[in-house]
């Protein structure tokens, strides 16, 4: 393993779950080789995100600087993790591959592997560092890097956006601003994924959790209730969808009954999200039934004998969260959204562009301010 390591040819590391609890590890491996770290969703706590080394997170909901990553890389180091996209790895035969994987079932399975070290990725990662050469060639890690700081100045024009609907980036970008350096956050299936791992940066000792599979919906408040259980002196905040919420909100009294002070996001834009941009931008149809029956969430909390906020504004946004996050026992903030803001991937393939072209075409409801936000992001993404 470190014999292929120490060629040095465009390290990149895919660090996932099972590499949480391995940072120091991590990026001293990281510092070794010139090469940046990349994160499936699972791993997105395994390194804090202001780490010179990580370009953040893979896949549809990753960002551009990891994207290019892994298409110009050409050793591969993956730590932990299976993540299932195989689209987003290098190309078969673009890279030499070493996988650290606790299940020998799981070696290869996603990318070939050359090599495979079976075992706990902080021991086996403790094992590998004494047999690795730096690499004087910082060029390519210098790449990544650059391409994270471009990307950071792209999610907080987002995150700071002042347009009316208020923009659900805004909202997870003034969360992430306010939580304390040990907070748990949960999150669920659907939008409300991109927006938490593009905007809700990892740091110090802070703690995520997900629905790997990313087709669970409602974890995210039960997630929390758990993780307050665990962790009675964290602070812990599920950032939820409204279409999620709704299958589970009767657990707000659960939280209620047991004195549990989580502080629940919830985006509300009345329509199932990622369900909607699958059928226009993978199938190329036009949204159907989609559409949620609005509910306030705010009175929902009242009745569970919570705290209910709500936001619609985004100057008013972090005050609003300041709130909730200051306020004792649990707390639910309604955030009303844009319900047209698309969860764009990190580049637009032309098939996506034709596809959500024909959805149009087809009848897609509110089509023209569809396609006038996804021009006006487009637009701001190049500028």
């Amino acid at each position: 393993a470190a014999e292929l390591l120490n060629q040095r040819k465009k390290p990149v590391i895919m660090a996932g779950r099972g590499a949480v609890g391995a940072r120091k590890e991590l990026e001293e491996i990281a510092e070794i080789l010139g090469a940046p770290i990349v994160k499936p969703i699972l791993g997105k706590a395994c390194v804090p995100d202001n780490s010179p080394y990580t370009t953040g997170g893979v896949g549809l909901l990753g960002t551009r600087p990891s994207q290019d990553a892994l298409e110009g890389c050409e050793t591969l180091l993956i730590v932990g993790s299976s993540f299932p996209y195989i689209e987003f790895y290098p190309k078969p035969g673009q890279a030499r591959c070493v996988q650290i994987e606790i299940d020998p079932l799981r070696v290869g399975l996603r990318y070939p592997a050359e090599v495979g070290l079976v075992g706990d990725s902080l021991r086996v990662l403790r094992r590998l560092i004494p047999h690795l050469d730096r690499n004087p060639d910082r060029s390519w890690l210098e790449q990544a890097q650059q391409g994270k700081a471009e990307w950071q100045k792209l999610m907080e024009e987002r995150g700071t956006r002042q347009d009316m609907p208020m923009k659900p980036q805004v909202v997870a970008h003034e969360l992430g601003k306010r939580l304390k350096d040990n907070a748990i956050i949960a999150t669920d299936s659907g939008t409300i994924t991109t927006w938490v791992a593009r905007h809700v940066p990892i740091r110090g000792e802070q703690m995520f959790s997900l629905s790997g599979n990313l087709a669970t919906m409602a974890c995210g408040l039960p997630y929390a209730i758990g993780a307050q259980a665990a962790y009675p002196d964290r602070q812990v905040v599920a950032f939820v969808g409204d279409g999620g919420l709704t299958m589970l909100m009767g657990e707000l009294a659960t939280a209620v009954k047991y004195k549990l002070p989580i502080k629940v996001i919830v985006i509300k834009n009345n329509v199932l999200g990622q369900i909607k941009w699958e059928q226009m931008v993978f199938l190329g149809n036009p949204e159907y039934v989609c559409e949620l029956q609005p509910i306030d969430f705010a009175m929902v909390a009242r009745a569970c004998g919570a705290t209910g906020l709500s936001v619609d504004r985004p100057q008013d946004c972090g005050r609003v969260i300041e709130e909730a996050l200051a306020t004792p026992g649990p707390v639910v903030v309604e955030a009303t959204v844009d319900p047209h803001e698309p969860p764009m991937p990190p580049r637009i393939k032309a098939e996506q562009a034709l596809h959500f072209a024909e959805s149009l075409a087809r009848g897609t409801p509110n089509r023209g301010k569809i396609a006038l936000t996804v021009a006006s992001d487009t637009v701001r993404e190049l500028v």
